[in-house]
């Protein structure tokens, strides 16, 4: 009742900042309730968000971490993503999405779960927000950190890669299962980022699911490092130490039909490592 109480308050909050904005606070109003239920009951959406400005979007994903966050904790990261048309969006990373190798991830009923290796690394200082250059963003990066994630596909299919309606439900993440830290170390050149980053993810009986080397859209991660820096700064938010950035997918993203063990390997110019999760 407690958690109904604040999503009520919530929404009729975004409710009056939506009417003070804009003719389309009414479409980002009722995008909002609709991501929020999608969300939280885990079950793919019906029929499509309303359209929606990038602007509108960004105000409903603002909203969605705000109702949220009682569950998922507050944010302690951000993901690079892209729509149909390439244009870059971020999605955010709450606390509570975060699990470690060995974890069990439950499916959601009404959608299928999309499983990406990811490229993961840490923020090591706040002056990464003064960095203009790869090299100096190169001393900025502390950790690269294995990573799977698995998002709940709740767009119906005409949405999967709308920009807008990525942002507003958040791009359907909802869990990111991460290995061991690899420790960038503070001699580490710009020249050492563009090493092999490759990955594998394989099924219980030892088949390849995905596998890939390099980010999918061709990105150095520096490059996809400022980007991202550069896309939130333009929203007014700053990385801080311990920050995680999620850069984006090395293979390609996959919907598994079996459940059980999986296993990802992940070879970095800092080193190997490993995810180890089952899907139930």
């Amino acid at each position: 009742m407690k958690r109904q109480r604040f999503i009520f308050a919530t929404l009729a909050l975004a409710s009056g900042l939506f009417l003070s904005a804009t003719a389309q606070a009414n479409a980002a109003q009722e995008a909002l309730a609709l991501a929020l239920k999608a969300y939280v009951e885990r079950q793919r959406l019906a029929s499509p968000l309303p359209d929606l400005a990038i602007s509108k979007a960004i105000e409903v994903q603002d909203f969605l971490m705000m109702n949220l966050a009682p569950d998922y904790g507050s944010v302690a990261g951000y993901q690079r993503d892209s729509g149909a048309d390439g244009a870059l969006l971020s999605t955010v990373l709450l606390e509570n999405m975060f699990t470690s190798s060995g974890a069990t991830l439950h499916r959601a009923r009404d959608s299928n779960a999309s499983v990406e290796l990811e490229l993961l690394v840490r923020v090591g200082s706040k002056l990464i927000n003064k960095a203009d250059t790869l090299a100096a963003l190169a001393a900025q990066i502390s950790e690269v950190l294995p990573a799977v994630e698995v998002r709940d596909q709740l767009l119906v299919a005409t949405q999967r890669f709308d920009p807008a309606a990525l942002i507003a439900i958040n791009g359907g993440v909802r869990y990111l299962v991460l290995g061991r830290p690899l420790v960038v170390p503070s001699s580490i050149t710009v020249d050492d980022w563009a090493g092999v980053f490759a990955a594998h993810l394989f099924q219980k009986d030892g088949k390849t699911v995905s596998h890939g080397s390099g980010l999918v859209t061709g990105t150095n991660p520096l490059q996809a490092v400022l980007e991202l820096k550069q896309l939130l700064q333009k929203r007014g938010r700053f990385l801080k130490a311990g920050d995680l950035l999620a850069l984006g997918s090395i293979g390609p993203a996959v919907e598994p039909d079996t459940n059980g063990r999986f296993e990802a390997s992940f070879k970095t110019p800092f080193g190997g490592g490993r995810v180890v999760f089952a899907l139930r």
